[in-house]
């Protein structure tokens, strides 16, 4: 008897444990839920899509001081990075439609980062979201890049004429041919990072000097690029492919529009960066239509109006709720700046009328 209540008893003692452990899982599952639940709403939606709190803090996260550092004004930055991390899934979601997939070349060199120790340690010291939440933007940020390539090589030469024209100062004729040009460069910075005084530049015109009249006798210039270049193309043997697109100095590029093709110009060229000695090795026409530089430009004006075209929305105030549980700091000024007004204010009539609409359109 005593031996069945005691069976009794301890049967009794793991049906409790049991039914506890129960309750526990299920408290614990529903928190989870919560949380995930919490990390899954919308904070921005858009059509055939939204971008989630826990995707905003990651960018935010990540973008923030990177914006500050170019000078955006703190208020603006949580609406920029709003921009981004809403425009980023839009346009992957037009990627993948397109059939767009990570080169094995592309996932190596994310692999590779993300096996750096150092960096990651770096990522752990400054970030808090997961290695995880890290990895992914990468590969989207990749993902995105293969397609802008994918639309710019695809694009007709037509079309990237019409978009060179386009952004053409008014009246000026376009130059669209494509430049093959070596160049030697004397550099005005010396080796630690200052500028040559007038006298210094003197010496440097006369060692460029001699070295002009190598490359005018006829030894090969390439060769000369190597030994003597302080440019990045020395060891390229001074090649260097130039477009009449403003990303050349103009002093280069005005030499070589009016060069022969073999020709080694008589003179030297003489720009911010310091002396240069020219050879135009060739000249193809209409060569600036394969020109990656203003392909891949083309290819993102496709994505200029794309916050509209698929109707970003946001609650205002909630939005900034929610940024001030990431950082408390970004609009303090506002609302120090409201209180103010509100403490010193000597209107002392009651405005009784309610404005009960809410612009949730993003504004450009």
């Amino acid at each position: 008897m005593n031996i069945k209540t005691r069976k009794l008893k301890a049967g009794s003692e793991n049906g409790v444990i049991i039914v506890i452990l129960a309750i526990l899982l299920i408290i614990v599952v529903a928190i989870v839920g919560v949380v995930v639940a919490k990390d899954n709403a919308a904070i921005a939606t858009f059509d055939g899509g939204k971008v989630t709190k826990k995707e905003y803090q990651v960018y935010y996260e990540m973008f923030a001081s990177y914006l500050q550092s170019y000078g955006y004004d703190s208020e603006s930055i949580p609406e920029e990075i709003l921009k981004k991390a809403a425009s980023d899934k839009m346009i992957l979601t037009d990627a993948k439609a397109a059939g767009v997939e990570l080169s094995e070349e592309d996932k190596k060199e994310i692999d590779d980062t993300f096996s750096n120790e150092e960096y990651l340690d770096y990522f752990k010291q400054y970030y808090t979201f997961s290695i995880d939440s890290l990895k992914q933007i990468y590969y989207n940020d990749y993902l995105i890049q293969a397609y802008i390539e994918k639309l710019a090589a695809e694009a007709d030469d037509a079309t990237i004429e019409e978009y060179i024209k386009s952004n053409a100062t008014d009246g000026e004729e376009v130059d669209m041919n494509e430049y093959d040009t070596s160049h030697i460069l004397f550099s005005f910075t010396k080796d630690d990072g200052t500028t040559m005084n007038d006298d210094e530049k003197a010496t440097l015109k006369t060692e460029a000097e001699e070295v002009l009249q190598k490359a005018l006798n006829g030894e090969d210039f390439a060769s000369l690029a190597k030994e003597y270049s302080d440019d990045t193309t020395a060891s390229q043997g001074g090649q260097y492919t130039m477009y009449d697109d403003g990303y050349t100095v103009s002093q280069y590029t005005d030499t070589v529009k009016k060069m022969k093709v073999g020709e080694v110009y008589g003179e030297l060229v003489e720009t911010t960066y310091g002396y240069h000695i020219i050879k135009l090795n060739a000249k193809t026409e209409n060569g600036r239509l394969a020109n990656d530089t203003e392909r891949t430009a083309y290819a993102n004006t496709l994505f200029n109006n794309i916050i509209e075209e698929k109707n970003l929305q946001y609650d205002e105030e909630e939005f900034k709720k929610f940024v001030n549980s990431i950082d408390p700091n970004v609009y303090a000024q506002e609302d120090e700046a409201d209180t103010t007004t509100d403490d010193t204010t000597t209107d002392t009539s009651t405005d009784t009328s309610t404005d009960t609409s809410t612009d949730t359109t993003t504004e450009e």
